[in-house]
């Protein structure tokens, strides 16, 4: 009789439906906050706020209502005390582990992320404890000094800039927007070692080499930037001076240009004649003229 019961008490869970249940916790999503940002002075008109690499860098668009001048402000998430005498032990680690790939890689920034990662991942107790965010900052700085551009990275991400150029020492660093035009940057170089530093690594990015005796270089950056740099208070009164001519990612189209204003349809059509019959055509007018 017990038998009987208890056969048919399992007949019953036999009808139970399969319920999965997962005991996974759910990701969060990583909040990277930016911090303080950089005051706007008193008295300037906010005209515009864009990203450059979120959440690290964004820049804010400025305009004097007196004078109608406009400045462009950059704001980059910075690193803490405690969090910048990390970056100082990981960087001698970074650049001690990270060995050369043995081919030529099509993405450096992708690559050294990727094995960075590792690297930290690998020291990140022993160095110790810090929150996610702090490392993620971290590593953000680690390449953007090591395989990005260093303190004028940010500019170079910015696709509205066609040219950036600075003159010297706590000289304001000048920037040429699409369409603000020529305008000054919150950036500045507070030191000569610091601007040194800076246009040595530009040039070697470039595959060439500057030095007090060799002060003057012409050279082509990756992505067809153009670098030009005269070196140190020898040839210049307030240091190393140095210009870049930024290469558009996206060149003009003849129809963007038609679109522009640039020139008419009929100008377009008489220099595709020209081109297709080889004919020599002479370009005059000034830089982002």
């Amino acid at each position: 009789m017990a038998k009987l019961k208890l056969k048919k008490s399992f007949s019953g869970l036999k009808k139970l439906k399969k319920i999965n249940i997962s005991f996974r916790k759910k990701k969060k999503e990583m909040h990277i906050p930016m911090g303080t940002p950089n005051p706007i002075p008193r008295g300037l008109k906010i005209i515009e706020k864009y990203p450059l690499y979120e959440p690290f860098s964004h820049v804010v668009i400025v305009q004097n209502p007196k004078t109608g001048e406009f400045n462009y402000i950059l704001d980059e998430l910075q690193l803490d005390p405690l969090e910048r005498g990390v970056y100082e032990r990981i960087l001698d680690i970074l650049l001690a582990e990270i060995e050369s790939p043995k081919e030529e890689i099509a993405d450096p920034r992708k690559f050294f992320a990727e094995e960075a990662k590792k690297i930290v991942d690998k020291y990140r107790i022993s160095l110790g404890w810090l929150p996610d965010v702090s490392w993620y900052k971290i590593l953000y700085h680690a390449e953007r000094d090591l395989v990005g551009y260093g303190k004028i990275d940010p500019l170079m991400r910015d696709p509205n800039i066609e040219d950036i150029s600075c003159d010297g020492v706590e000289k304001p660093v000048y920037i040429w927007h699409r369409k603000y035009e020529s305008i000054e940057s919150n950036l500045r170089f507070h030191n000569d070692e610091t601007l040194d530093n800076t246009v040595v690594k530009l040039v070697h990015m470039a595959g060439k080499h500057v030095s007090t005796a060799f002060p003057i270089v012409d050279a082509s950056l990756p992505g067809k930037h153009r670098l030009a740099v005269c070196y140190r208070r020898e040839i210049t009164p307030f240091g190393t001076a140095f210009t870049i001519r930024k290469f558009r990612e996206d060149p003009y189209s003849i129809i963007d240009l038609i679109n522009i204003g640039t020139f008419s349809e009929e100008m377009a059509a008489y220099f595709w004649v020209a081109l297709e019959n080889r004919s020599s055509i002479m370009v005059l007018g000034g830089t982002a003229a």
